[in-house]
């Protein structure tokens, strides 16, 4: 009788689950269906019901974007690419479809060069999604595990030095890894990058409306978030120009 009792108990905690998964899955197959029909207005709502519900995927972001995109309502397309790349940086559709994007937008801002060093740091960053990063270390960990044990139990010397100095590559290379996973999953969870959702903001100098102007910026560009204040926050663009703008005036990434 417990047994049952427990089983009823644990079929009554994972039901919440088993029918938030039926939900979202069915707003998803409604989604596409809208979209095959391109009824885009439609397959946005049904996409907005699965974030609604708690469900986040790059597929998910990347699909939203793409009805954004249909209905020429740049802004959101963009910015749902944009989640879409931060969760699946590699994936080449959303890579391609955020450049398509981008072309529609007014400001063609020029990107600071950086340095090689840098480059090829956020290549290595953006190779692999969060999850890819977290096995990778487990994988070079296990490596640097099994070293370990040429060093401990070898019984010759050429087999302790092996153990010893591979050991210490792939140690090394493992906490690198988990180094890039850390910083990976905490990109995910904060939101230090916007896009701009009014036809023109004008950047102050200061964070209030009797601030000098600055520069103008337009609907779609995407900018980064230095610091806030009240109602204002301090943004920086691809070209290095800084100044305040109203946090009213953009939306997260």
């Amino acid at each position: 009788m417990k047994k049952f009792g427990l089983s009823i108990i644990i079929v009554l905690m994972q039901l919440p689950g088993l029918l938030f998964g039926q939900d979202y899955k069915a707003f998803i197959q409604e989604a596409e269906q809208y979209y095959a029909e391109a009824k885009y207005d439609s397959a946005t709502i049904a996409y907005q019901r699965v974030l609604d519900a708690g469900y986040h995927s790059a597929e998910l972001y990347y699909n939203l974007g793409n009805s954004f995109y249909k209905q020429n309502k740049n802004p959101s397309a963009i910015l749902y690419f944009e989640k879409a790349l931060k969760l699946d940086p590699s994936n080449d559709d959303v890579i391609f479809n955020l450049e398509l994007a981008n072309t529609r937008i007014q400001d063609k801002i020029e990107a600071l060069p950086l340095m090689f060093f840098i480059r090829w740091h956020v290549g290595l960053y953006n190779m692999f999604s969060v999850d890819n990063w977290a096995k990778i270390s487990l994988v070079l960990f296990a490596v640097f595990a099994l070293f370990s044990l040429f060093y401990f139990l070898g019984k010759s010397v050429f087999m302790r030095k092996t153990g010893f100095y591979f050991g210490l590559i792939f140690l090394f290379l493992s906490v690198a890894g988990l180094f890039l996973t850390y910083k990976k999953h905490t990109s995910q969870i904060e939101q230090a990058q916007a896009i701009v959702f009014m036809p023109s903001v004008t950047v102050k100098s200061s964070p209030n409306a009797n601030g000098v102007d600055l520069f103008v910026i337009h609907e779609g560009t995407k900018l980064q978030v230095i610091d806030k204040v009240g109602q204002w926050c301090e943004i920086k663009i691809a070209n290095g120009s800084i100044g305040w703008i109203e946090i009213n005036t953009i939306q997260l990434i």
